[in-house]
């Protein structure tokens, strides 16, 4: 357990605990042993004390505040014990589409997958809708019965569902305002805020609406993707992708059961409705009073849409950054440089790092982000280059957070994640349906196994260009494939590695596009798997020349290595085609310094 921490209605930290566990640890484990046996906790770790945090709107309204339990150490001691059991567990049981409380998903995750959807359909000129529902009291409207049933339906023991009811049995709040305490009042649904196992226990309790709206909505289909999206889902933040009015039909309907199940309650002026592409047969009509907008909207803190509603991300980051720093402005001659460091890192460019790594910023908007945080790093006199400000303290900087790099360091976990990433990675089909149409090659991560220089990205989102454009800085050192997926999808064209261009026939990439015979697979499936048959690829490709495709095919052979056409062989002879989600080929990275001059460049071996 985390130190500093806020402390129950015992006033006993975890700090407490742990510095007296040797004294204390068996008789709080025969406690909660006993507890369990009976079910039910002691008096004192049944009552919380609920304090209102300030969200967004008007705050002299209550439904403008989240309430937070501050539960005693001993009640905490036993949920994470619970959730470290119940994590094993939740990316089996939760559709990749709900991404909250489970391991290897993020809150990115459905960022990126929303984004893509709106620039797909505006690349494409699809047509869609998205719902955005918001939850009115999400976990505090969740029915204990209704969720001890879904746990059930899931397949929980009995036992480890009976430990899970004794933190609800029988629960007291206590309301703090304006720092006193008012009586404690009785429980009877929610679930706790504060709780380890909170997050987790919602995610279970809102799957089978999930699920329900899976099965019955027609989704979004991602064209050369081959997949369907239906919802995105963050907790209770909630995005639907409807197609007709059956559509919001069918949406209203399961809405309106699953709050009779489980007294859950959409909050209808919160949400919002939008309207992608031309809809020529009318608009369909929507629930508790929503009116179709257009561009786009705020989803899970980030403004996505078209280029106007991307803006209102930057818009006012330079004053906010400066409003930060001006809180401290007084205190800087007395800081230390470390001091000012932690200042700049962690309360001032920190507040960028969200919107950073799903959208691009402005042209220049870093730039003078960046000079705002030097200068006051240096209070006005600057007496080093700033470039050794960015360095780690143990090579004589001072670890100062270069804007730039940081965002690039996102742009690189986003094309690994990509690349490498879980096999139901929830945005990939999405970001799959955008690459496939990079000069009509049809290939997704395969373009990543090119030169991506050679390609053209101009009708690529801005946020993609901008990833292509950063890939470009690195050679990339492609160390084969050791599947046959990935060996079938080795480019022949644009530098792949297969790429033989220039050798016999002049402009080779340009025929090969236009004959449709990018990658190995699709020369194998003209040539053969031994690459022989040079009739069928001259009649292909249309050329009238059989000795010079005869040399065209020797030099694709002689690419390959031994081990390589042995698995091509194997998979002339098999039946079923190889797993698309066999691992990405191994790619070794390094910064392309040729071009660069300077002393330092020269002493390089």
């Amino acid at each position: 357990m985390a130190n500093g921490r806020a402390s129950g209605i015992d006033g006993l930290p975890a700090e407490f605990y742990k510095a007296f566990w040797a004294v204390i640890g068996q008789d709080v484990l025969d406690v909660l042993r006993d507890s369990i046996q009976r079910g039910e906790l002691p008096l004192s770790c049944r009552r919380a004390v609920l304090t209102l945090l300030p969200k967004k709107g008007d705050l002299t309204h209550l439904k403008n505040r989240r309430p937070v339990s501050l539960l005693c150490t001993e009640c905490k001691l036993l949920s994470k014990a619970l959730a470290s059991r119940l994590t094993k567990v939740m990316e089996r049981l939760i559709h990749q589409d709900q991404t909250y409380c489970v391991p290897d998903r993020s809150i990115f995750d459905n960022v990126y997958l929303i984004r893509d959807i709106l620039d797909v359909s505006r690349l494409l000129g699809l047509k869609t809708g998205l719902i955005f529902l918001d939850q009115e009291k999400a976990f505090d409207r969740v029915e204990h019965e209704y969720l001890w049933k879904v746990l059930e339906a899931f397949g929980f023991n009995p036992g480890f569902v009976a430990m899970i009811r004794v933190l609800d049995c029988e629960i007291d709040s206590v309301l703090k305002v304006n720092g006193g305490l008012c009586a404690p009042f009785r429980v009877y649904r929610g679930i706790r805020q504060g709780c380890s196992l909170s997050g987790m226990l919602y995610s279970l309790a809102i799957e089978p609406l999930l699920n329900k709206l899976r099965s019955h909505l027609s989704g979004f289909n991602i064209p050369h993707a081959n997949a369907s999206v239906y919802l995105s889902a963050y907790e209770d933040d909630l995005v639907v992708m409807i197609n007709t009015q059956e559509d919001v039909n069918v949406l209203a309907a399961i809405l309106n059961d699953f709050q009779i199940l489980s007294s859950a309650k959409v909050n209808w002026t919160k949400s919002e409705a939008i309207l992608v592409g031309e809809w020529g047969g009318g608009q369909p009509s929507l629930p508790g009073g929503l009116v179709w907008k257009r561009g786009g909207f705020k989803y899970l803190g980030v403004y996505l849409g078209t280029n106007e509603f991307l803006n209102k991300n930057w818009e006012g980051s330079v004053e906010h950054v400066k409003g930060r720093l001006s809180r401290w402005k007084r205190l800087v001659p007395k800081m230390s440089y470390r001091g000012r460091t932690l200042v700049i890192n962690n309360l001032a460019a920190s507040s960028l790092w969200h919107k950073l790594a799903c959208v691009d910023p402005p042209p220049n908007l870093l730039a003078n982000i960046q000079a705002q945080l030097v200068d006051f790093f240096w209070d006005g006199l600057h007496w080093i280059p700033q470039s050794v400000l960015h360095l780690p303290k143990e090579e004589g900087g001072q670890g100062l957070v270069q804007l730039s790099s940081r965002a690039a360091a996102f742009r690189l976990q986003f094309i690994q994640r990509l690349l490498t990433g879980p096999r139901d990675l929830v945005w990939r089909a999405a970001a799959s349906g955008l690459l496939r149409t990079v000069k009509g090659l049809g290939l997704d991560r395969a373009l990543f196994l090119m030169d991506t220089k050679m390609l053209d990205i101009s009708g690529l989102p801005m946020f993609y260009r901008g990833l292509f454009k950063l890939w470009n800085v690195f050679k990339k050192q492609n160390k084969g494939c050791r599947t046959v997926h990935w060996l079938l999808e080795e480019p022949l064209v644009y530098g792949g590695r297969l790429d033989i261009s220039g050798v016999t026939v002049p402009a080779l990439s340009r025929t090969l596009v236009s004959s449709g015979i990018v990658t190995l697979r699709e020369l194998v499936n003209v040539a053969g798997s031994d690459l022989s048959r040079a009739e069928d690829l001259a009649a292909c490709m249309g050329l009238r020349s059989q000795r010079v495709v005869n040399q065209l095919l020797h030099r694709w052979r002689s690419a390959l290595t031994s081990e390589e056409r042995v698995q091509l062989m194997d998979y002339q002879h098999t039946e079923t085609g190889p797993a698309e989600d066999e691992p990405f080929p191994q790619l070794n990275i390094a910064p392309d310094l040729d071009g660069c001059a300077g002393p330092l460049m020269e002493c390089r071996s």
